[in-house]
């Protein structure tokens, strides 16, 4: 199959310049290797995406899904193994099959997270949550856990040190790890707990969502919220054999969305960037099918 361009990944970024591409008559091929939405299928609620009050990502799910069939846009399902660099662009073979194109575009998001606590995926939506400025608001005034130790988790730790009442920082290591700056600020925040060498073994709760959890030394404490971010990373792995520039795990973009790869493009959450957010994703999308059109006429 030939095709001008490859959208892998079907979550907000990849919608949005899939539509934004039908609307330039541009010929694509829209990939998916599970379910269509991507993180929306994890989010209980959203409040923050401009000209929606608040929506559930399964009610902005099946709006996209709307969307997609309004433009008449068919999303083709398979898992990317590899993508090889040929003369007229790039081969993208699936479990399904191959796609030659122009352009490939990257849009898988980061990693679902693997369940590394008792209860956390029993709980995600009910106080679990890998987002801390989407549900945040939801916690203001109450106790919460924050486990990993990272970037991102000291960087929405501190987001959380503003709304919640107390914030315990949890994690595994004998110390901080990242950016010397977020661990200064985080240390000297009033109501941030630092808990090293603990491993958060069970999160508790009942119908109503999360009211506890149990540490490795048997303690248990009182949380409401409960935010794990130990294994947050870009799911590109079928890129290794073009090798792109990375940072640790994220895609390395220009301001145009170009990898390192001339005309490989990521956009959303698998790139480098400080806020993963739906509202960037869709401004990712969107200025990506811009710089993706003048890169096609540069071909002709």
């Amino acid at each position: 199959m030939k095709t001008k361009v490859v959208i892998i990944g079907a979550g907000i970024a990849g919608i949005t310049l899939a539509i934004y591409l039908r609307r330039a008559n541009i010929d694509f091929v829209l990939l998916e290797g599970d379910k269509v939405g991507g993180k929306l299928n994890i989010i209980n609620k959203i409040e923050n995406y401009p000209g929606l009050l608040s929506i559930s990502g399964e009610e902005l799910i099946n709006n996209l899904k709307q969307q997609l069939d309004y433009f008449k846009i068919e999303t083709r399902y398979g898992l990317v193994q590899t993508i090889l660099k040929n003369e007229g662009g790039f081969e993208v073979k699936t479990d399904v099959e191959s796609i030659i194109s122009s352009v490939v575009v990257v849009a898988t998001g980061t990693s679902a997270p693997k369940e590394e606590i008792v209860n956390e995926t029993k709980y995600r939506g009910l106080g679990v949550s890998y987002c801390a400025t989407c549900d945040g608001s939801f916690f203001k005034g109450l106790d919460v856990a924050v486990y990993g130790n990272n970037n991102i988790a000291l960087e929405e730790a501190l987001y959380l040190s503003n709304l919640a009442s107390k914030v315990y920082f949890i994690s595994k290591d004998n110390k901080l790890l990242g950016d010397e700056l977020l661990i200064k600020e985080l240390t000297e925040k009033a109501n941030v707990e630092v808990r090293l060498n603990e491993t958060i073994l069970e999160i508790h709760g009942d119908l109503y969502g999360v009211n506890e959890i149990l540490l490795s030394n048997n303690e248990v404490i009182p949380v409401m919220g409960v935010f794990p971010y130990s294994g947050h990373k870009s799911s590109a792995a079928f890129l290794a054999n073009l090798s792109p520039n990375m940072n640790k795990t994220f895609l390395v973009v220009n301001e145009d969305f170009m990898t390192s790869i001339p005309g490989l493009y990521a956009i959303g959450d698998c790139i480098d960037k400080k806020v993963r957010q739906l509202a960037t994703s869709a401004n990712d999308g969107a200025i990506a099918s811009s710089t993706i059109q003048a890169y096609l006429r540069t071909l002709k």
